[in-house]
């Protein structure tokens, strides 16, 4: 779609009309509707001004010049409480609202005095809103945008912010059509095909074959993939424009399809399992959004991708395997799967890298959404200051955070009696903080990690403020402010 901030929007061209603002700007209101009505304004319309609460919607069809138009006014509530999250979702109810397919959309906005670039945030919250996944539908039904043209005093500056939002935006597409994606389609050999369009950005992307990872002993990554014929990788990608820079490492998990394993999963919602690699589909946005920023950076992106099937070669409960750090594992249950991956991914991540900090992202377990529903992403983390600052920028995007304890009381439960750990925990309670707890036993004390557990953030069962029913994306927004930050305190030497 093409969107253009200017300081006089074009009224005439547009199919919709949006006018924002907030609950004091009444008579901005009135004066915009005077440009469609003239002094005859309808009393019906003039009650709808008065309703400019927070995320208030009233929307009603005129003709101007001989051209029917919907008209969309919108509440931005009090002035004081805008930010960049609450102005995007403000952008994704309005996209809710637009009812014309293929519109032309102009917005006459005035909620900018003390966010100057509100006008920016409201149509990526728009854009973000107006994803769909139709590629497997032979007839498209969704409405479209065609263009926006935004009203702004700032218009060279909300054009800008655009820019770069609109790259991380389609990074989060990219993130929700790789989820959305059925597992006959995206296999391993998919997924590393997706990763493998990164080195048109300037990203190195190696890759770790079975016969490669066998050599340097993940044979719990290995021991997940055995009951599939389909292969597995490790598959590094290193953004390294400027090496003199501490190493930062993102790691996800990459389950194309996860059946539970021999502990086979209900059937009731498996077909969700597609989705068990969003970690990793996470982590190829991520290093996407950095390099079409040309971030001066060394970042190092890190998947593990399997398939976890069964078959006559599936691990069995009970089997023990050797990891690469040389912990033994008893597997306990074989869908538990994901954090046997992640073990040997993040072991060999810090090896090869010595990464300062360390970031996963999986959707590691069931219990997390127990825990926290689907509004909040569960924080583990060994650093009150790692924490600190994701959590910063989990408010300014509004991708939701809650940190989880790490207690040591918690370590017993995933002591083994044959081996050094088993992978589940022995009791029914704090299955997220124990899943944990085992990923931290593969990571170096020098290290800063956090651990978020996306299981319940992944995707959702209904429409959300800044998408649609199924796939969020969670997790760019979030990454890429908190690097835009850690950079530029890098650079001031904070």
């Amino acid at each position: 779609m093409e969107i253009v901030f200017s300081k006089l929007a074009d009224l005439n061209a547009a199919d919709v009309v949006v006018i924002a603002a907030c609950e004091d700007d009444k008579s901005f209101v009135g004066s915009k509707l005077k440009l469609l009505f003239g002094d005859d304004i309808p009393n019906c319309v003039l009650n709808i001004c008065g309703d400019l609460d927070y995320k208030s919607i009233n929307s009603f069809g005129t003709t101007v010049g001989g051209k029917l138009k919907e008209v969309i006014i919108v509440g931005a509530g009090c002035e004081d409480l805008l930010n960049r999250a609450s102005v995007e979702k403000l952008g994704g109810y309005v996209f809710d609202g637009i009812k014309t397919k293929d519109a032309n959309v102009c917005i006459l906005n005035n909620i900018e005095s003390s966010e100057l670039q509100a006008a920016s945030y409201l149509v990526s919250g728009i854009v973000l809103k107006s994803w769909v996944f139709e590629k497997y539908k032979t007839k498209k039904t969704s409405p479209k945008i065609k263009s926006i043209d935004c009203q702004t005093n700032y218009a060279d500056l909300n054009q800008s912010t655009f820019v770069r939002m609109k790259t991380v935006n389609e990074s989060v597409f990219l993130v929700r059509d790789l989820v959305t994606e059925p597992a006959n389609i995206l296999d391993p050999d998919q997924l590393l095909n997706e990763a493998m369009q990164l080195k048109k950005f300037g990203i190195k992307v190696t890759v770790l074959d079975e016969g490669r990872m066998k050599k340097l002993g993940m044979n719990a990554l290995l021991g997940v993939a055995s009951g599939s014929d389909k292969p597995a990788y490790t598959i590094v990608m290193e953004y390294q424009t400027d090496t003199s820079k501490e190493a930062l490492a993102i790691v996800g998990k990459g389950l194309t399809f996860d059946s539970g394993g021999i502990c086979l999963k209900p059937a009731n919602k498996m077909c969700e399992m597609k989705g068990d690699m969003t970690g990793a589909a996470v982590v190829i946005g991520i290093m996407r959004t950095i390099a079409l920023q040309a971030v001066k950076a060394n970042i190092v992106g890190v998947i593990g991708v399997v398939e976890n099937m069964i078959s006559g070669k599936a691990q069995r409960p009970g089997d023990v395997v050797v990891s690469m750090s040389g912990k033994t594992i008893e597997i306990d249950n074989t869908d538990a799967e994901g954090r046997l991956v992640l073990a040997d991914v993040l072991w060999y991540t810090q090896k090869k890298y010595q990464p300062k900090i360390v970031i996963d992202f999986a959707t590691l377990t069931g219990a997390i959404q127990v825990a926290l529903g689907h509004e909040f992403a569960g924080l583990f983390s060994n650093s009150d200051e790692l924490c600190d600052e994701l959590m910063k920028s989990a408010e300014n995007v509004g991708e939701k955070l809650w940190r989880m304890p790490l207690h040591p009381s918690y370590d017993e439960d995933i002591k083994s009696d044959i081996a050094d750990i088993k992978n589940v925990g022995s009791g029914r309670g704090a299955g997220s903080i124990t899943a944990a707890l085992f990923l931290k036993q593969f990571i170096n004390k020098e290290a800063q990690w956090a651990h978020i557990d996306i299981a319940a953030t992944e995707l959702d069962s209904k429409n959300r403020a800044l998408s649609q029913k199924g796939a969020t994306g969670f997790g760019v927004r979030l990454i890429d402010d908190f690097l835009t930050r850690y950079y530029a305190n890098h650079e001031k030497g904070d």
